[in-house]
């Protein structure tokens, strides 16, 4: 862990992972989709309606500076529930409405001229979103009257009372809950590799076990007549490596981490292609540990590629060496073909 991080090794793992986050984020914006068709489903149960006015706002002469303060956030903060406004509001309105609940129905929308200023009110009762309107309406007149940076404030449209429309699916939520899901995919991806518990190359298991890689073994890929130059080189360096083992060492045991599945496996491939040189190959296990101490025999790691495996591969090798084996090597299994070429270069 103290080698840093293989940046390659990284980019190969993240573009390996493109059609998981390509499915991610599609969930993602179902699920994005989904929760905000909920949200809309429940808001639909109390019908809305809307009044839309819009005003012009005529600055005096001489006060153009208010411009800069009198912007959409001061309005909705401000100028709308201050006296001014809601406090006249109010009087013009009859003794049946709460000076907050009316608050809560006014909301103002401005766009880059300041001069055009939308009000909106909002609320269950056509009648009294008529009432609240007609009211604000007198009171933005007199505001536009009586304060010294207007000339006056006068209504330009009124687009009547509608019904809120309900927009039952977006783009927004679905890129939302895509945008969300693939990030959560990429933090994911990147926390584990960082973690160093899979292995990718030979270099991972040099520097994270300590012992040499005698090569790597590919897996099966769909409709593939022949193999690259990538996997000839590997096979002809595993090839020879292994035949160097077995010059020095009578036998070669083969142990991983997984109940023997990995070894067996690359137990089968090697005499596949070596029926005879696969002789004095032969799993590991602790009734032949004695044995294997007896005759000098030597341990090979068969180590998956793409899986957390360090932990349990880290205690095997403890275990190994507690009864006597010695491992002097390892063999990185059923790698990605597609990850290796993206890691050196497509050659």
């Amino acid at each position: 862990m103290q080698q840093g991080i293989d940046s390659r090794a990284m980019f190969a793992v993240l573009v390996t992972r493109l059609p998981r986050l390509l499915i991610l984020a599609v969930a993602g914006a179902v699920l994005g989709s989904g929760l905000n068709l909920v949200v809309m489903l429940s808001k639909a149960k109390d019908i809305c309606y809307v009044a839309e006015t819009e005003y012009y706002i005529e600055f005096a002469e001489g006060r153009y500076e208010m411009r800069d303060y009198y912007n959409a956030f001061t309005w909705n903060e401000y100028v709308l529930g201050s006296d001014l406004v809601l406090g006249r509001a109010m009087a013009f309105l009859d003794g049946g409405y709460d000076r907050n609940q009316v608050k809560e129905m006014l909301s103002a929308e401005m766009l880059s001229d300041v001069r055009y200023l939308t009000i909106y009110v909002r609320g269950r009762e056509p009648a009294r979103v008529e009432e609240v309107r007609n009211a604000v309406q007198k009171a933005m007149e007199e505001l536009g009257a009586a304060m010294d940076e207007f000339d006056r404030i006068y209504q330009i449209d009124d687009l009547g009372i509608v019904q809120e429309e309900i927009s039952y699916f977006g783009w927004r939520p679905a890129f939302l809950g895509a945008a969300i899901a693939v990030c959560t995919g990429v933090f994911v991806i990147l926390f584990c590799f960082c973690m160093g518990s899979v292995f990718y190359t030979k270099g991972d298991i040099s520097v994270r076990l300590g012992i040499l890689a005698c090569g790597m073994t590919f897996r099966e890929g769909r409709g593939r007549k022949r193999d690259g130059i990538i996997e000839q080189r590997q096979a002809r360096m595993l090839a020879e490596n292994l035949e160097m083992l077995t010059e020095r060492y009578p036998r070669i045991l083969l142990m991983d981490a997984c109940g023997g599945q990995q070894a067996a496996a690359f137990l089968e491939d090697i005499r596949s292609r070596e029926p005879a040189g696969g002789s004095c190959f032969q799993l590991y296990s602790t009734d032949v540990a004695a044995d294997a101490a007896a005759d000098a025999a030597a341990v090979v790691a068969v180590i998956p590629f793409g899986k957390p495996y360090r932990e349990k591969i880290t205690d095997e090798i403890d275990h190994v060496r507690m009864h006597g084996g010695k491992v002097v090597a390892a063999v990185l299994a059923q790698a990605d073909r597609n990850w290796m070429r993206i890691y050196y270069a497509g050659i």
